[in-house]
């Protein structure tokens, strides 16, 4: 018996596949196997689905399992059908014939006609299924390939963007149930870190200003806390304001965001330690002008920042003012101090020692002020530090304010003010609010080195970007962010 013929054919879709089929084996081919696979790509990535077709021309021999139809409960199978034919005994619907006698002869002749049909259809078989295989297709040689169907039309490709207003509002309100999701999560976190911080006996460990639980709380108490933590406040402090305002409101003002914010920001602003209005320029107790001196790192904004304060003094309220500059050690700061000092008409003195401080006080002996801008001293150098202390013992100011700018992390801020503490700093003063990305950490720094504010800067420009530290100015801007900051003129 001569070998079949098969060939495999190769396509993206079962429809591609069967053309090709029918194409070159006809319409009478019949399929003996299909699988599909991915092709191409590298690692999976960019790979594409393929369909195989294995078929032949010949069908011949050629036997393909199909599923038994299973018989109607009660009517007789093809086993049960045979012995009444040959009897040609009439059987009722689900009666079992019972063996009858055939006729002398006949079952020979039934024998000669089966045995001659099968020779027929061995020597010529059927180009395409035959009745008898329609009939019964347990016995089919060859079942017709099943008919596919090309579903690429059915594709819909959605848009990345929402497609109306409607779709956008929904989008938003998702995001927004997922942020209140998020912040309930960090609650309880920052709930079971509190009650980790207590210890077994329930009493602060760490902390005299313990958190209060929070338990729940109302929807617009709740979006302040949150963006008190987004602002960078520290979460034990988030937590101690928060507290204390639902605890002075009653239910009722606690359903009302106004009442609840500005409770907020009087909490915020009580935890603001601000000084009180400094000496006015002028003849102090001791006979002299007032000195005030600025001291801190190396570019923080002190000598733009004394710049701000001696034209706000001169143009604003009239008064005399003298300029020193101890910084000798940066390239073109006194170049830089005595172009604002030409700008504002106010004399300038460079001292590089102790002495010479003195001795430009002195000189200084009718202004009403006299600003001293000491040269920039890193936090991990002690022993210039020590040097910048022996200026300032010398020149003995009324006023000492510590330059931080609000740009540097919380860590750094810490550290400048732990190692700045030697120069005996009565205040601070932060620089670049309108540089920094959150206000939060102000608050933080200011409560942990234990200083009040005395001044902020806003901008750049000379004298109008400066202004007194006012506790409710900052609280709101520590609340509402940096994009509330508008610059006020110093007072």
């Amino acid at each position: 018996m001569a070998a079949k013929t098969l060939k495999t054919y190769r396509a993206p879709s079962m429809a591609e596949a069967l053309a090709e089929v029918k194409r070159e084996l006809g319409a009478e081919a019949v399929i003996l196997h299909t699988r599909t696979y991915k092709a191409g790509g590298w690692m999976g990535l960019g790979s594409r689905q393929m369909v195989e077709i294995t078929a032949t021309a010949d069908a011949t021999g050629v036997q393909v399992r199909r599923p038994k139809v299973a018989a109607p409960s009660g009517a007789p199978t093809r086993h049960e059908v045979a012995p009444a034919l040959r009897a040609n005994v009439q059987m009722p619907t689900g009666a079992r014939a019972a063996p009858q006698p055939v006729m002398a002869g006949a079952d020979g002749a039934i024998r000669d006609t089966a045995r001659a049909t099968s020779e027929r259809v061995r020597r010529n078989p059927p180009a395409r299924p035959s009745r008898i295989a329609r009939e019964f297709p347990e016995i089919d040689p060859a079942p017709p390939p099943a008919k596919t169907h090309d579903l690429s039309h059915l594709t819909v490709r959605a848009p990345l963007a929402p497609v109306d207003a409607t779709a956008a509002h929904t989008l938003e309100k998702e995001l927004a149930s997922i942020k209140k999701m998020m912040g309930q999560v960090l609650q309880v976190s920052r709930q079971a870190i509190v009650q980790a911080g207590r210890g077994h006996t329930g009493a602060p460990q760490s902390s005299p200003e313990a958190p209060l639980h929070l338990g729940a709380m109302p929807e617009s108490l709740f979006a302040l806390y949150l963006r008190l933590l987004e602002q960078g406040v520290a979460p034990d402090l988030a937590d101690v304001i928060v507290g204390e305002v639902r605890d002075e409101l009653t239910t009722g003002e606690l359903a009302d965001p106004d009442i609840v914010r500005q409770t907020m920001l009087r909490r915020l602003a009580h935890r603001l330690a601000v000084t009180p209005a400094p000496p006015r320029p002028g003849t102090m107790p001791d006979g002299r002008p007032l000195v005030l001196a600025l001291v801190g790192p190396t570019g923080v904004g002190k000598t733009t920042t004394l710049a701000k304060l001696a034209a706000a003094y001169k143009l604003r309220h009239g008064k005399r003012i003298g300029l020193v500059s101890c910084d000798t050690y940066r390239i073109a700061a006194v170049e830089q101090l005595r172009t604002y000092a030409n700008i504002i008409a106010l004399p300038l003195k460079v001292a590089a020692t102790p002495q010479e401080v003195r001795s430009a006080i002195e000189a200084f002996g009718d202004a009403d002020a006299v600003l001293i801008d000491t040269p920039g001293r890193s936090q991990h150098d002690a022993t210039r530090i020590g040097e910048l202390h022996d200026l300032l013992a010398a020149a003995t100011p009324h006023e000492t304010h510590l330059v931080l700018s609000s740009t540097a992390s919380e860590a750094v801020l810490e550290r400048i003010g732990l190692r700045f503490a030697a120069t005996n700093p009565q205040s601070v003063v932060f620089t670049k609010l309108d540089e920094c990305v959150t206000l939060g950490p102000v608050l933080n720094v200011a409560r942990r080195i234990g200083l009040p504010l005395s001044f902020i800067t806003t901008g750049q420009e000379v004298p109008d970007d400066i202004e007194r530290a006012d506790a409710d100015r900052l609280a709101r801007l520590i609340l509402d962010g940096v994009d509330a900051i508008r610059p006020a003129h110093a007072r």
